[in-house]
Formats: structure tokens, sequence, C-alpha cells
């Protein structure tokens, strides 16, 4: 008996291996755009103090809904900067983290107790601290917590 030509079968799976390699890539780029609009506000926002900073952001960029998340630091810096960690401005740690070679501006914003969906409530803390990134295809897509007092 013989066998049926290979050929048609790898003609089905070229597209489906196409596909997948976009869909790859195109996730990539949505998380250096999500780690964007959760952690870089250059230049920072005008507020009246850092409190009311922070409650503002957090809502802006849509981080109170479902719920108030606990903690978020922004950086006071221009993209183009944090990309550069995940190049000479930056140094390997492990895997894909990179520690930033200079030091940048940050406001941390941790939510109060009693805080509520759509209403949450942050303290802030604000310094200049190097910031530690997951870098993808060369670009940040994940900052590590950054602690300040």
């Amino acid at each position: 008996m013989a066998m049926a030509p290979r050929g048609p079968r790898l003609t089905l799976l070229l597209p489906l291996i196409l596909l997948a390699a976009t869909l790859a890539q195109l996730s990539e780029g949505a998380s250096y755009r999500q780690f964007v609009r959760q952690h870089v506000d250059h230049p920072k926002t005008r507020a009246p103090n850092d409190r009311i900073y922070c409650n503002l952001l957090m809502q802006r960029r849509g981080l109170t809904r479902p719920q108030c998340k606990p903690t978020n630091t922004f950086i006071h810096t221009s993209t183009h900067q944090l990309r550069n960690i995940c190049g000479r401005g930056g140094r390997p740690v492990s895997g894909n983290l990179r520690d930033s070679i200079r030091s940048f501006s940050v406001t941390t914003c941790r939510v109060l107790p009693g805080s509520q969906p759509g209403r949450c409530r942050y303290r802030a803390a604000t310094g200049v601290t190097r910031v530690r990134v997951a870098c993808v295809r060369r670009l940040p897509v994940h900052l590590e917590p950054t602690y300040l007092p």
C-alpha cells in the first residue's frame, strides 16, 4: 500500500506556525504597552500632593478595578531611557532581569486599608532609585517591586 504524500499536511501546518509566531510577537508588544501604561509617567503628572497624585494616577491607569492594586510604582523618565535598561543602560541579573545602571525618580503608591474597588485610596512614597525590569526582545515588560520607605 502506498503512503499518502506529506506535502499537503505541511501546507496546512505552515500557516498555523506563522499565526502562532505572529500572535506571540503581538503579545510581547502588548506586554510592553501594558508596562508603559502601568509604570511610566513622564513628565510627572502635576497634582497638589503625592497622595492625590497616587489616587489620580492609579484610577486613570485602570489600576483600581476590578480591585485596588495593592502597590504600584510610577517611573518619571522617558520610555527611551527605560528601553535602554534592556541594553547598555542595564546590567544582567538573572534570566531576563536587568538592573538599571542609573537611578530614576519614582513614586510608589500603596493602597490604604479600607479601600474599595473604584474608591481606592493610596499613600505615596517618592524617591530616586535604580529599578529592576524583566526584558523580552529588548523591551521592558515587568517592573520588579521597588522598595521605598
